[in-house]
């Protein structure tokens, strides 16, 4: 099958969404797909090849010199669509994330209607804009007055043009259905995978105190402060816990979170790691026996399964939905709970038992670039009983 995948996000770097489509257009070829990847960045910027991959950067969108890359509405992406498609037959177009409005609306005025569209939502316009206008500064705030109505916008174009909507979460799901009145035949759930090759369990002392790992952007929406007060609790009780925090973000929200710090006392019981590029996290997952993730807005995030594909338990709040045995494993907490509670929980999910090999069987990218295999059959074989019952009703 020839894939178009159209992401702005791809390696190098390798922040944000990039490793998620990445790794399932790798899986693709596995299965024997042929894959166009359009992404964003300049056109001058290298590539990460691996698995017969073609990439072809688009050049580096004018909004992101505003915003930020995370805005990437760019009006060059349906022209590079048309060029592809002139290029060679494509058998379904696959766009992710911030990458469908212009396309949405060619698709609207009768452009590339006969080429099946899947769209991958990774998160939700209406969920972005709620966090983002409740957990941010006033900076964020005014960009978010901008950014995230036209991601609504997007999302209300896509259920209209999409011949199917790939959901991370069953939350996110749950949000196009209520939220923006998606007909639930059309949006399917495929959670995010891991590489399973990549992040692997390696054994561990059982003599050595409890090492917890906090990754991700450092914003106000991760919810840090609540961390830190819950390894100051652990020190109280007399544990040593020691936390490493990973991740970039803003540097006085970090200075804040390091002054926090200093005022509980657990300056030393802190390791500030900064950026670790993607390829280099195995390494730092096997150095640590929990995830720690009270984020207040999640899509799916890829840490859980870094995590779990690294032999980590994780303890994280319910700021998204999945299903089937993730749900099972997370050890679960509220919003609302204290750092009391949440410490008797990392301490309860330090000793929990999980059978490895049934979440590396049911996790793993090989597994998930299945289950997308799956919609695009279902899409492909709905796309041509349209054609033939409108051809049988026009003879």
């Amino acid at each position: 099958m020839n894939i178009l995948r159209v992401c702005y996000e791809y390696p190098p770097p390798w922040d944000g969404l990039t490793p998620g489509p990445f790794e399932l257009s790798a899986a693709q070829v596995k299965r024997g797909h042929d894959i166009l990847y359009l992404a964003g960045g300049r056109k001058s910027a290298p590539v990460v090849t691996r698995g017969g991959i073609r990439v072809k950067r688009l050049g580096k969108t004018w909004p992101t010199y505003a915003f930020g890359p995370f805005l990437s509405f760019d009006v060059k992406v349906p022209f590079a669509i048309r060029r592809a498609l002139r290029a060679q037959p494509v058998d379904i177009v696959h766009v992710h994330g911030n990458t469908a409005l212009w396309f949405d609306l060619f698709r609207i005025f009768g452009f590339f209607k006969d080429v099946p569209y899947v769209f991958h939502a990774h998160s939700s316009g209406i969920k972005s804009f709620k966090t983002y206008w409740e957990k941010s500064g006033p900076l964020t705030r005014i960009k978010a007055l901008f950014i995230w109505p036209l991601l609504a916008v997007q999302d209300v174009l896509t259920i209209r043009t999409a011949d199917a909507i790939i959901a991370v979460s069953e939350k996110d799901r749950e949000i196009f259905i209520d939220n923006y009145k998606c007909p639930s035949r059309k949006i399917v759930v495929v959670e995010n995978g891991v590489n399973t090759a990549n992040f692997t369990i390696s054994p561990k002392p059982s003599n050595r105190g409890l090492n917890i790992i906090m990754a991700g952007f450092l914003s106000p929406r991760k919810n840090i402060e609540k961390v830190l007060a819950v390894v100051a609790v652990l020190v109280r009780k007399g544990l040593t816990p020691h936390l490493t925090i990973v991740g970039r973000g803003d540097e006085g929200y970090i200075s804040k979170l390091k002054a926090q710090a200093k005022s509980l006392q657990i300056e030393r019981s802190i390791v500030w790691r900064g950026y670790v590029s993607y390829p280099e996290l195995p390494a730092v997952y096997a150095e640590h026996d929990l995830l720690l993730l009270l984020s207040h807005s999640e899509g799916l995030p890829k840490v859980i399964l870094e995590a779990f594909g690294s032999g980590l338990r994780v303890v994280s709040t319910r700021s998204f939905g999945v299903t089937g045995y993730l749900n099972e494993i997370v050890s679960w907490v509220d919003k609302t709970d204290d750092e009391e509670k949440i410490a008797e929980a990392v301490l309860q999910a330090w000793e929990r038992s999980i059978d490895w090999d049934k979440f590396r069987r049911e996790y793993s990218w090989e597994k998930k670039a299945e289950e997308v295999d799956r919609v695009y059959a279902r899409v492909i074989a709905t796309k041509i009983r349209k054609e033939l019952d409108h051809g049988a009703s026009r003879g």
